[in-house]
């Protein structure tokens, strides 16, 4: 297979390491450049520190580019670059992707500068793929939307969902890794508070959850209270979700649609399930799962489909109203494991 090449932006954060682990091996994409801050820019890759747990895989020798340069464009087009993966904070995304774009390169973006922008695609492949068009620009949605956005979905696709209420419990590492090293944040003494993190999880789902076939309610009608709080955890999202439906469904019937949701075709990064069922979620032991199995151990620089599942528990029914708790991997799924999977889609619907 032809391995197109690209660039991550991103050198030393989380998200932009996730990108770079996940494309060092990957069969459909080589890394040909890596941008970052001023900081990094200009030192060797290998200088940056690692702040991932897994080991530094054998990424390329290369020297790191600074993301805001002028020329940046310029450097991807000498270097043959024909994609790049973004993890840019938004206010340095909202230039530099435009510029690549413009100069013809790709972006997939984990920033959310664009998201539910005209003309560029907020697509999570399980659910809204209709949502696909050919563009220069595609946007991964926010990491807290996606254990809330695939369960929901699913039911939505059997039976219409009247209103969905959410609270989540979120990882610090959703708020960058400065915060795995802090002592006080581990301790368990952190903020909960996450700006407009509650008002971008709502909007995002009422945009992807758009034009479902078997959704006769518009998303605009449906009821939508959400809650976010940064718990101490270091990795992983949950949310524990309530929502009201049309008409009853019983337990099996609620196993049944979630066992359903899936994408078709092979990709990479594509869940062996797209949710994971269990009992009891566990936080500790349920942050790796391909779908149908769970890793002590993982290697998310060789198995890219570990991390990318959704993992729904502690389902209970009560006439039209539904519990449940979902969990998944924040920096995976959530953000660049989502990203390179949406990469995916759009090369297997364009070639």
């Amino acid at each position: 297979m032809h391995r197109h090449k690209a660039i991550v932006l991103g050198a030393g954060g989380l998200v932009g390491q996730r990108l770079q682990q996940r494309l060092v091996n990957h069969p459909m994409f080589e890394i040909a450049a890596v941008a970052g801050s001023p900081s990094s820019a200009g030192r060797s890759l290998s200088e940056i520190p690692w702040r991932l747990d897994e080991p530094r895989p054998a990424l390329p020798e290369t020297i790191v580019i600074d993301s805001n340069a002028k020329d940046l464009s310029q450097q991807c087009r000498l270097l043959g670059i024909e994609y790049a993966f973004s993890a840019l904070p938004s206010f340095i995304a909202v230039d530099v992707e435009n510029d690549l774009v413009d100069a013809g390169i790709t972006v997939f973006s984990n920033a959310s500068s664009y998201r539910r922008a005209q003309g560029v695609p907020l697509i999570i492949p399980e659910i809204n793929p209709q949502h696909y068009l050919e563009s220069r620009h595609y946007c991964a949605t926010n990491c807290t939307l996606i254990p809330l956005a695939l369960p929901v979905a699913a039911l939505a696709n059997v039976v219409e969902v009247l209103s969905v209420q959410m609270r989540s419990e979120q990882a610090l590492s959703g708020a960058g890794w400065e915060l795995l090293f802090d002592e006080e944040a581990l301790a368990g003494r952190v903020n909960p508070f996450i700006d407009g993190e509650a008002e971008k999880t709502a909007a995002e789902l009422l945009h992807v959850m758009g034009n479902l076939s078997n959704q006769s309610v518009s998303p605009a009608e449906m009821g939508i209270e959400v809650n976010c709080e940064r718990v101490s955890r270091p990795d992983g999202h949950q949310v524990f979700v309530e929502l009201v439906t049309a008409e009853p469904l019983n337990h099996h019937q609620i196993i049944d649609a979630f066992r359903m949701l899936g994408l078709q075709g092979e990709l990479p990064s594509r869940p062996n399930q797209a949710i994971h069922i269990v009992e009891q979620i566990d936080v500790d032991h349920h942050l790796w799962s391909d779908g149908t199995s769970f890793s002590e151990h993982p290697d998310p620089s060789k198995d890219l489909k570990t991390g990318m599942a959704v993992v729904v528990g502690n389902v209970s029914v009560d006439g039209c109203k539904i519990t449940f708790s979902a969990y998944s991997h924040n920096t995976v799924r959530g953000a660049a494991g989502g990203v390179v999977y949406l990469a995916e889609f759009v090369l297997a619907n364009t070639s």
